[in-house]
């Protein structure tokens, strides 16, 4: 009861919000996490935001821009797993956000996983994808809300630079921008099968109730 409460709470939460994007960062070399892999992960998907915050919007010594996200982290059955989970908004063409993210993501960390291996797609629900990103919050005695790579923009929405999609192919590797292309689909197609699967599964479990 008290997990199915806070679901509902934080679905309220973020159904507030208007974002279109659903991104999972995974890792293929866990070796090279150094140390304590839960702060070495957690600086990669810093650095990796980061880097989209100022391609798009450009550096700022006073107050940086960035676009808007929401973030859990996840760190599987095992805790070997780190992961994250994140909603966002794009700052412009979806599918292209959703190639440039995950090519970056695949080319400037040696630790990240391969483009199809990530799954960064157009959002199908936001209940739905809180729903999903709960599912590890008792896990974890902080929970797997992440509030350092979350950001919510409060005011009014921040101007990208007119070439910030060229900029932001510049920092990928052209053969994982190709990959993250021709990823896109298979995500796309696997995030629908998914909120197909649980839909079918709510379903059933309310008839049973």
């Amino acid at each position: 009861m008290q997990q199915k409460r806070l679901n509902l709470t934080w679905e309220a939460w973020m159904e507030a919000y208007d974002w279109d994007v659903y991104a999972t960062l995974n890792f293929s070399r866990h070796d090279l996490l150094d140390g304590n892999k839960t702060d070495a992960a957690a600086k990669l998907w810093r650095s990796c935001l980061n880097t989209l915050d100022h391609t798009l919007y450009g550096k700022s010594r006073s107050c940086q821009r960035r676009f808007d996200r929401v973030a859990f982290r996840h760190f599987g059955d095992n805790a070997t797993n780190p992961h994250i989970h994140l909603l966002a908004k794009s700052p412009f063409n979806i599918n292209e956000f959703c190639i440039a993210w995950n090519a970056i993501w695949a080319s400037n960390f040696d630790a990240a996983a391969s483009p199809i291996n990530n799954s960064i797609a157009p959002l199908l629900t936001t209940k739905g994808a809180t729903g999903y990103s709960q599912h590890e919050e008792f896990r974890q005695d902080i929970g797997s809300f992440d509030e350092r790579l979350t950001h919510i923009n409060l005011g009014d929405q921040h101007h990208v630079r007119t070439d910030a999609l060229k900029k932001l192919h510049a920092k990928a590797t052209r053969n994982n921008l190709i990959k993250a292309r021709l990823a896109l689909p298979q995500h796309i197609a696997t995030t629908q099968k998914n909120f197909t699967r649980r839909e079918g599964a709510r379903a059933a479990a309310m008839r049973r109730s």
